[in-house]
């Protein structure tokens, strides 16, 4: 069946695309994201720091410190125990500590012979506010967000912190025009094959999960729903998990008034005498005689494969939600 061939390809391929560094509990520590948490903590502790120089210079305002310290709490619950605690998992409480401490001199000597006026002081406050939109810049923000929703993935798509992307059809797309969204702190990178469109790194790149949009091009194979619910219920689509892997389950779906099916393995990966596990799970319907796939995984290294099904069972309700985000703009 061609439902069955597309998808092995697939697949196959795709088995290739990742290598897993070594991996911690939830967050990924590596020098990047520890240096992305570490300046987001400093961010926090700088803004602290700020509004009580503003609470004790121009008292009139503490209302307004008060309120600002709200706002940025109810976005952000918690968030300088949070990074500490992820801060200390990396490190270790002594370097740790030590860290924390240069940041604490380093920020009273940039910030505490700045002069504040009411003026400043009231741009600062508004400044903060929209800082609990949001409105915080590159790689901050991401780190922010990662620590924030470590335990709940889904949670910062149904906040609302999002990146939309869209294709128009050139190049790897294939004349497949569509809109997605992915949540805010996933860094969008370049696929490496020739048909991954684009994929999404957790913790704004230094992550272990990753969500995939592949098209290729189906030879103008459009099956019908009968078909692909067929393709599911006979069992055939177990024929699509590589040799090697294990099948886990399957079903079907339906997105944008077509049929498709999904399917959930477990691969282990060999490279480079290094052996890695990940659990996938792979969405794929077809449109315009092309093969449009979605695909999400958890990975790392195969002697931590609880850790990978904790992760993986996390980010499944994120990957439900980033398909339903999907629209074919050519469908209307």
């Amino acid at each position: 069946m061609r439902i069955l061939k597309q998808t092995k390809r697939w697949l196959l391929i795709l088995l290739a695309l990742t290598v897993f560094p070594i991996a911690s509990f939830a967050i990924n520590f590596n020098p990047t994201s520890v240096k992305g948490i570490a300046q987001a903590y400093g961010f926090v502790l700088g803004q602290e720091y700020s509004l009580s120089r503003i609470a004790n210079e121009c008292p009139e305002l503490s209302g307004g410190v008060e309120l600002a310290r709200a706002q940025f709490g109810s976005t952000f619950p918690d968030i300088k125990t949070k990074l500490e605690t992820q801060l200390k998992n990396a490190m270790g409480e002594k370097l740790f500590q030590e860290t924390a401490t240069n940041l604490r001199t380093k920020l009273r000597e940039n910030l505490g012979h700045q002069q504040i006026t009411r003026e400043i002081a009231a741009n600062f406050l508004e400044q903060v506010k929209n800082r609990s939109k949001g409105e915080i810049e590159s790689p901050v923000l991401e780190y922010l967000l990662a620590v924030k929703y470590t335990a709940n993935p889904v949670g910062e798509f149904a906040d609302g912190h999002r990146q939309r992307y869209q294709t128009d059809g050139a190049g790897k797309s294939q004349g497949i025009k569509l809109n997605l969204q992915l949540p805010r702190s996933w860094a969008a990178k370049e696929g490496e094959r020739p048909h991954i469109v684009k994929k999404w790194v957790s913790e704004n790149g230094t992550g272990l999960e990753i969500i995939l949009l592949d098209i290729r091009d189906g030879q103008g194979y459009n099956p019908t729903k009968k078909e692909i619910e067929a393709f599911v219920r006979s069992g055939e689509v177990k024929e699509t998990v590589p040799e090697g892997s294990t099948y886990v389950a399957s079903g079907n779906f339906t997105l944008e008034m077509r049929t498709g099916y999904w399917v959930q393995m477990a691969m282990p990966i060999e490279r480079a005498e290094m052996k890695f596990y990940q659990d996938v799970l792979m969405y794929q319907f077809f449109f315009q005689g092309k093969a449009v796939g979605l695909m999400c995984q958890a990975g790392g290294p195969e002697t931590e494969k609880p850790r990978v099904n904790e992760a993986f069972k996390r980010i499944r309700p994120l990957c439900q939600q980033v398909l339903n985000s999907l629209v074919l703009t050519q469908a209307y």
